[in-house]
């Protein structure tokens, strides 16, 4: 079982990676982690990225300045497009890959996909189902300002820049709400890996029918 994990800015995406991986055993892959290591040196899309960008994105030590990169791209939507269009395919390979190779050693393994451009960036077909962490902007904006030093109108632009909750909820199956503790997060995630889970039965059962009745078909003829 593949999860897709999205939401915007501050909404606590790690929070539920977190209890994935602590209370479910989940195998955790996060596509920004990922990015990085494809944008080292010798890295598939530190080439190109230095192609397009110059070196004036390099840094002192050969690596990509990932700070000064993205204030290159932040205001300017031809330059973001050129790197996402560099970047993401990359990425995807990279994470189907993995995927591959961890449910070849356990088909029952669960999986989370962290990505914070899930449905922009085209990922939504590498998982089983996608899952939204809404999170109130006023309390987004308080966890950016606290975490990262940012000030509420610098919080509130990079909001401003990602999908709407619509369209989040229009593009995902499941929404967990982690405006409030940790435990109201990990009830709703306990609810959901339980249907999820009874979900997967009944399908692997159907799947298990049909294959039988495709067996006495191919029998009887």
């Amino acid at each position: 079982m593949v999860i897709g994990i999205t939401g915007g800015v501050g909404c606590g995406k790690s929070t539920v990676l977190d209890v994935l991986n602590k209370k479910y055993n989940a195998h955790i892959i996060d596509a920004d982690k990922v990015a990085h290591r494809l944008m080292e040196p010798f890295g598939q899309a530190y080439e190109k990225v230095r192609d397009y960008f110059g070196d004036e994105v390099i840094s002192d030590d050969g690596c990509i300045d990932r700070k000064k990169l993205g204030q290159i791209v932040f205001n300017n939507k031809e330059k973001l497009e050129k790197l996402n269009g560099i970047v993401h395919p990359l990425v995807k390979e990279a994470i189907k890959k993995e995927i591959k190779a961890i449910s070849s050693s356990d088909k029952n393994k669960l999986i989370a996909v962290e990505a914070a451009l899930f449905i922009e960036a085209g990922y939504t077909d590498i998982c089983d189902e996608l899952w939204y962490i809404y999170t109130d902007k006023n309390i987004r904006i308080e966890r950016l300002m606290n975490s990262r030093g940012y000030s509420v109108e610098k919080a509130e632009s990079i909001i401003a820049n990602q999908l709407s909750d619509e369209k989040f909820r229009k593009n995902c199956q499941i929404v967990i709400d982690n405006s409030k503790d940790t435990d109201y997060t990990e009830t709703q995630i306990a609810e959901v890996i339980l249907y999820t889970s009874k979900k997967q039965e009944v399908r692997e059962k159907w799947q298990k029918t049909k294959d039988i009745r495709s067996m006495l078909y191919s029998d009887l003829i």
